[in-house]
Order: C-alpha cells, then structure tokens, then sequence
C-alpha cells in the first residue's frame, strides 16, 4: 500500500467514526484540509507506530482539527440564518471533540491530551485576538496578520510534533501549512507585495531544505510543489 493509500485509509477509518445518521441529514459531511491531514500523517510516520494507534492518533488530531472547523461553519451565512443547522453545527463540533477525548483515552496519552487541549485554547484565543487587532492595530494586508494567520493554522500540529518528540519539525509545519493555504493563484492575488515576500521566503526556505523536513518528504523525493499535487490527489473527504 503507497502513501496516498494508506492516507485514504486513515481518513475512511476517521470518517466512520465521525458519521451521526441524524446530523448527517442536515450537514455535510466534513471535508478535511488536506495539507494537515498530510502533516499529520508525516509526523505519525516518524514514530514507526503499531498500525492500530497510528489510527488512533490519527484520528484523534483530524477529528480536533474537524471541530474547529465544524465550530468555524457557524458564521456561514446559510448556517447563520438557519437556527436548526446553527444548533446542529455546534454540537456536532463538540462531538467531534468528544470522540478526540475518547480515542486518546484509549491511548492513555495524557501528555497529547493536554498539549491538543491547550492548542485548541491558544487557537480560538488567537482568533478573537486576530479579529480585533485586524481591526484596530494593523491591516489584513500586513505581514503580521499573516503570521497570525500561521499561527493559527499550525499550532494544533505543532503541539502534537512537540509532545511526540518532534520538535525539529516545527518551524516546517508552520511554513508549509501558509504556503499550502495561498498554493491558490487566486489567494495569492489578494496578498499585499509585503505579505508575498514573506510567503516566498516561507517557500524558498523549505526548497532549500534549510527548515528540517519530516523523513517522509526525503525519502519519497518530494518538493513543496509535488506535495502540493499531492494533497490535491488524496481527494475530499
């Protein structure tokens, strides 16, 4: 089985566990950020785990991940103005969270369990924080709102690559999540010419491998840019 197989296989296994035949009828199912699901399945590689805990640990990151996400929904204007899907978003969310409790349990990990919890605080403090200093202390155009926007999108993987050993990794995850979230021509248009810079360097620093890579992007020869085709490849959720 190669890597993209194996990475279907996971998130099949997550997505049974996610299935609810009464909230199914309502929402769409949850379409996985692929650039995190492969993060995360890189980190996983490193610990040569027991297949068995590999998907839990895997199921337990994607199924955090899902309910931030999930909790994000709630400001989509078809789910604004609809109490009942508004209900059912939110607790679907804390599902999804209780099951990451559940399975992690399972693995009697508590140093994850207590390194994803505080992720998830630090994440929704930094987006209350993101909406207001947007608003009164820079422009979304500046080079801090796209750190900040960094930050949010890696901490819940750069707290797992810390509990899990993994802290070379990090400065990776952080640069390859923001290019993975503007591959987008159409994203990047909307970038001021400072905020690009930045997300060039971000680019050109893990071409030149002078951030450490996880040994999955060096032994299957991959660059950004092929692993970029490749998240497209694993398909929706």
């Amino acid at each position: 089985m190669n890597t993209m197989e194996q990475i279907q296989r996971l998130k099949q296994h997550t997505l049974l566990l996610m299935q609810h035949g009464y909230v199914d009828r309502f929402l769409q199912p949850p379409v996985f950020n692929e650039s995190k699901v492969f993060i995360t399945y890189c980190l996983l590689r490193e610990l040569e785990l027991d297949e068995a805990v590999e998907a839990e640990y895997f199921s337990s990151i994607t199924l955090m991940q899902a309910a931030l996400d999930r909790h994000d929904d709630i400001l989509e204007e078809n789910i604004t103005e609809n109490k009942k899907k508004r209900q059912l978003v939110v607790l679907s969310g804390d599902y999804f969270s209780s099951l990451y409790y559940l399975l992690l349990s399972h693995c009697e990990n508590l140093d994850l369990i207590q390194k994803l919890s505080s992720a998830v605080q630090e994440i929704n403090e930094q987006k209350a924080d993101l909406h207001i200093q947007s608003r009164d202390k820079f422009s979304i155009t500046s080079v801090e709102y796209l750190k900040a926007v960094q930050k949010i999108d890696s901490l819940l993987f750069t707290k797992a690559a810390e509990s899990l050993g993994l802290h070379t990794y990090i400065p990776f995850i952080e640069r390859y999540l923001l290019v993975s979230r503007y591959q987008n021509m159409d994203t990047r248009r909307r970038l001021s010419e400072e905020q690009l810079t930045f997300l060039k360097t971000c680019e050109t620093e893990i071409k030149n491998k002078a951030v450490e890579m996880p040994l999955l992007f060096h032994r299957e020869g991959y660059s950004m840019e092929d692993a970029s085709k490749n998240d497209l490849m694993l398909g929706e959720g």
